[in-house]
């Protein structure tokens, strides 16, 4: 009787072989997701997970999504009284706002506002013409960068800023119990893509602030300038909010913050740095031709 032949396989060979193809598997896919999510796949990325902010969500939870903010400062807003006729000491009503901005891969900024740990309001700003998410406002949908106001109806307020350097244009948009009771703060941000200032005489001269545009130089603005920035609130019970004070300057990202991130600003210089440097002094060019044309455009209406 003859034994039995050596097997050409041994159990212990193949387990290590199964293993072994499986890490190699796993560390190809893991690469090539990266990969995916740094180049191509970045924006819808970056989009998926902010569709999952809401106002009312925990900052830890945001930060689960996006990692830590880069930027993150406070500011002192006042609460208001539920009841007229209540007594309360302005102290109490009191209240530190947390403000936290992260950068969305160079597509644009993610600011929030919180109060005790919970996002009572976030906003977007897209810097970039590869970032146009779609937003919905109401029931009337926008892309960021593209779509003017005039989409949007009559807003409930407006106000308008221009200085030597910085300007904005914001308004405010509410539909109750139909849009969840929260309020769409949209605008113009200085540091957005394809941002255009309004002119200097088209200001309300009888307007104390100097906020208000004329009716007519509104509408045509309206008509044509795009949205770059969202802002959206949940019952934001604050003095600054109804007084308009909250945003300042900027209506979601400040430039003057995160600019100082830029390699312009670099202590440390490189032949890198100054490409970069004279990248961005010609799209600055570009962008600042291409706002003229804009404005030249208004004026002829």
């Amino acid at each position: 009787m003859q034994p039995d032949p050596e097997p050409w396989y041994t159990t212990t060979l193949n387990v290590w072989t199964l293993a072994g193809v499986l890490v190699a598997t796993w560390t190809l896919t893991k690469t090539l997701t990266e990969g995916w999510r740094r180049t191509i796949g970045r924006r819808r990325y970056l989009t998926t997970r902010l569709r999952k902010i809401a106002p009312g969500v925990r900052h830890d939870y945001v930060e689960s999504l996006l990692g830590e903010p880069k930027w993150q400062s406070t500011m002192e807003c006042t609460r208001l009284v539920a009841n007229e006729g209540q007594d309360t000491d302005d102290y109490d009503r009191k209240v530190e706002i947390t403000v936290r901005t992260w950068p969305l891969s160079r597509l644009g900024y993610l600011v929030t506002w919180g109060d005790d740990d919970t996002v009572v309001m976030y906003g977007i700003t897209t810097i970039s013409w590869w970032f146009r998410p779609r937003v919905l406002i109401g029931d009337t949908r926008i892309r960021l960068g593209k779509t003017p106001f005039a989409v949007l109806g009559e807003p409930g307020e407006h106000s308008a800023w221009l200085g030597n350097r910085r300007f904005g244009y914001r308004e405010h948009h509410y539909f109750g119990n139909p849009g969840g009771y929260r309020s769409w703060y949209v605008g113009v941000n200085d540091i957005g893509y394809n941002a255009v200032h309004p002119a200097l005489d088209w200001f309300d001269d009888e307007d104390d602030s100097r906020t208000r545009l004329l009716p007519d130089r509104q509408a045509a603005y309206r008509a044509s300038a795009p949205i770059n920035t969202v802002v959206i609130s949940g019952i934001a019970l604050y003095e600054e909010v109804q007084e308009g004070g909250f945003f300042g300057i900027s209506l979601g990202v400040d430039q003057d913050l995160v600019r100082l991130a830029d390699p312009e600003y670099q202590v440390i210089d490189s032949r890198i740095s100054r490409a970069h440097r004279r990248i961005r002094d010609w799209r600055w060019l570009m962008n600042y031709r291409r706002r003229e044309r804009k404005l030249r455009a208004l004026y002829c209406r």
